[in-house]
Formats: structure tokens, sequence, C-alpha cells
């Protein structure tokens, strides 16, 4: 019994170990949710502004929005399971554990990450929306950026409360 409990900590320390690290490094990965039409739902990749587009860019395709068709930009955050390797081993661990212990595993394995959707129209002038997911922090870097190369977006939320507000 002892064994067990012992190896569900260590699982779970070495989950939330790599969620951190995960989150904090200098070049993230971005996964793309929905939206592109050569990228596939949930392939990881890098987005970047640069040569007046919007690109993401994965091992087998990169698609491209030109920062002149970007209607707007929205900002949010959600919380998701980490996943991968070490999300299967926990997960299946927290299965295995007794007394419904297991419970606790996944709790300490969720993390939060950015929202970025992109609103854009096409050459043929369909409306289009793309959904990124990025480490927490990163999406309103990116649509400052955006907004900074020229995209139309509506004004943030957090920028029209501050002085709005009695």
């Amino acid at each position: 019994m002892k064994s067990i409990a012992a190896t569900l900590i260590t699982l779970a320390t070495a989950g939330l170990v790599w969620a951190q690290t995960a989150t904090t490094a200098p070049n993230p990965n971005v996964r793309h949710v929905i939206g592109l039409d050569t990228s596939k739902r949930n392939a990881s990749g890098t987005l970047t502004v640069q040569d007046g587009a919007l690109r993401f860019k994965t091992r087998k395709a990169e698609n491209t929005v030109p920062i002149a068709s970007i209607n707007d930009i929205f900002v949010g955050t959600e919380t998701t399971q980490s996943g991968g390797k070490t999300g299967r081993v926990v997960k299946t661990a927290a299965i295995a554990a007794p007394y419904e212990s297991g419970k606790v595993l996944t709790i300490l394995m969720r993390t939060k990450v950015d929202i970025l959707t992109v609103s854009f129209h096409d050459p043929d002038g369909a409306l289009h929306g793309a959904i990124f997911a990025l480490p927490i922090g990163q999406a309103a870097l990116m649509r400052t950026q955006l907004v900074q190369a020229g995209a139309h977006a509506t004004p943030d939320d957090s920028q029209t409360s501050e002085g709005g507000k009695p």
C-alpha cells in the first residue's frame, strides 16, 4: 500500500514539473485547436507575425493569414489537462489508485493556457476563424504584435474597463 502511494506521489510530482517547464519554455509551442486549412486539429507548431502575415508552422504544414484580412482578435484563458506521455502515465495511475485517491492526481495535472482566436476573411470574402492554445501570458503579447502590425481588433476589455468604471 505504501509503495502505491509513493509511486502516485512521484508521478504527480513529475507531472507538475513537466507542466511547469512546458509553459515557461523560451520558444513556446502553440497548439492549433481548429480553423486553419492545411494544419490538423491539435497540431503543435510555432506562431509568428512576420512579413505582413500571421504564420503557423508545423513540421508538415505552414499556414499564413494576411494581417490585412484579420477582422478581430480575441484573448481568453482556459484550464486544460496536461497531455503527452507523462499525462497518460498519470491518468493510468489515477485509474489504478485505491479508494478513488487518483482524482487528486488528475487535479494536479491541470494547467491554464491562453486562447487566441483570430477572425479573418479569405480572398473570396468568406469569414473564417482560427483558434490557438498558447502558454499562459503569451496570447496578449501575440495580440499586441498583430495590432502593431496593422490587424483590426476591437479594444481590449482590460484596457477599456480601467478608466471607464467608477
